[in-house]
């Protein structure tokens, strides 16, 4: 990485950027050819370092927020989070599985670029460079609390040192097991009021140290139990089955309709997906209680204006939508698209709503620019702040998805896709396309792969994707 002193903003070459008082040298072709001037950001704005907490939920559909327009489910801290704050109607994931979507996270690198391409015996490379290491190279205080799933959960790992409380996989929600700093401990309580008091005791032992806390919740990922607290109960028979549940699977890929996805939901019925779903909302509104009381610490604390708060998750789940139960080898709205939030009083606009294509890539770049550390050479994603700033529309024309080949527990064979402002194209690599226009189909049941009208705009979208994967090395 070359670092270069600089004084200013001015217009540069191609392939050189300005961030904080540095001239970082980046490859052409990287997609991060933006130049910007100081955004009044990090410890230049203010003199302190800001706090950052990253929450991340696991199997989360996008759909599930008050603030996305859900009538029934019940998420009124996380609505708040959202108003004080701003919200990303359209944040994506690379993949939709849990230990690879969370690798690309820490590391801004897709799956096929970090190395950790599924679940099964998902581990980051010892040298790689995450976001949180480089926070703590910086400075910080790094812990996590809550579900790792990148290599031994009983280690400390990716510069996550002044705290590391997680579960044994595959892990329980009632008096679970956890390990806090190395020991074993059995608890009592349910997990995800057990996490959020961990995450709460590191924030009160750091009020005056600038800490990055990774809070990543078990919920709402199945098993499918409740919480013990009562008010956080759905009646099943208000639950409201998805109008793609009436899709028609004949025109899809046959590796849809042979899927263990479709399996399941043909075998359990209606009344048992209803049934799941209200144990499902009851997790979710469970982890709006605990995020609402984590942020009402910060403000007692009177840290809320020095720390920023990003809420996500690492990919969805289908509840009956397109005749599927869990995920897989989809890259449907419910499974790769994420409610994304980020709330930092002061800095960011109350109220915002960017409805513009941004992935949890992302993610990694808008945090160094945040605080101030220089970001690495070769991130696949770019910074949010000229969207939050409203200095630009866009950062994005597309956004591409992949995933391997599995074998456990469930065989899943090879995808690959992109997402545009208005359409998505899917391409299973043994055999099978999918296209849709997202602006006339928001359900995503009519596949446009044989339409005639359609015929150019298929072209168009496969050679896109296929330039991505040649130009990301994408050998498959």
């Amino acid at each position: 990485m070359t670092f270069v002193r600089g004084c200013g903003f001015r217009q540069l070459p191609a392939g050189l950027r300005v961030w904080s008082g540095f001239l970082l040298v980046l490859p052409a072709g990287l997609g991060c050819e933006r130049f910007l001037p100081d955004n009044g950001l990090g410890p230049s704005a203010g003199g302190e370092r800001p706090n950052v907490i990253f929450i991340l939920t696991d199997d989360q559909a996008p759909n599930t927020l008050g603030i996305e327009g859900n009538p029934i489910i019940r998420t009124p801290e996380l609505d708040r989070l959202a108003g004080e704050g701003a919200y990303f109607s359209r944040a994506y994931v690379p993949i939709p599985q849990c230990a690879p979507s969370r690798a690309a996270i820490l590391t801004g690198l897709y799956p096929h670029q970090n190395g950790v391409l599924r679940n099964e015996d998902a581990s980051l490379r010892p040298d790689a460079v995450t976001f949180s290491r480089l926070f703590k190279q910086n400075g910080y205080a790094c812990g996590l609390v809550g579900k790792w799933h990148l290599g031994k959960e009983d280690l400390p790992q990716a510069g996550f040192e002044d705290l590391w409380v997680t579960l044994p996989l595959p892990g329980e929600y009632h008096d679970p097991q956890l390990w806090v700093n190395k020991r074993l401990v059995q608890t009592e309580g349910y997990l995800t009021d057990i996490l959020t008091d961990h995450a709460i005791s590191f924030v009160e032992k750091h009020v005056d140290r600038a800490f990055l806390l990774w809070l990543a919740y078990k919920a709402p990922h199945v098993p499918a139990r409740a919480p013990p607290d009562p008010a956080f109960a759905y009646d099943a028979a208000d639950m409201v089955l998805p109008p793609s549940s009436a899709d028609d699977l004949s025109a899809k890929p046959a590796a849809q309709r042979d899927s263990n996805g479709h399996a399941l939901y043909r075998e359990v019925g209606e009344d048992e997906i209803r049934r799941r779903l209200s144990l499902y909302y009851a997790r979710i509104s469970s982890i709006d209680h605990n995020v609402g009381r984590l942020v009402d610490r910060l403000k007692e604390l009177g840290l809320d204006e020095r720390t920023l708060i990003i809420f996500m998750s690492d990919n969805g789940v289908l509840y009956g939508e397109h005749q599927l139960l869990r995920k897989g080898a989809f890259f449907y709205e419910e499974v790769v698209r994420s409610p994304l939030i980020m709330c930092w009083p002061g800095r960011i606009e109350p109220g915002t709503r960017i409805d513009a294509l941004v992935s949890s890539l992302d993610l990694f770049p808008t945090l160094c620019a945040a605080v101030d550390i220089p970001t690495p050479e070769g991130l696949a994603g770019k910074e949010l702040w000229p969207l939050l700033q409203s200095r630009v529309s866009s950062v994005h024309d597309a956004l591409f998805f992949e995933y391997e080949a599995t074998e456990k527990p469930v065989t899943m064979v090879p995808v690959r896709g992109l997402v545009t402002a208005r359409h998505k194209y899917t391409k299973y690599l043994e055999d099978g396309e999918e296209l849709y226009d997202l602006q006339v189909d928001v359900h995503e049941m009519r596949n446009l792969i044989d339409d005639p009208g359609s015929r150019e705009l298929a072209d168009r979208l496969r050679a896109e994707l296929g330039a991505w994967r040649t130009r990301m090395g994408d050998l498959q």
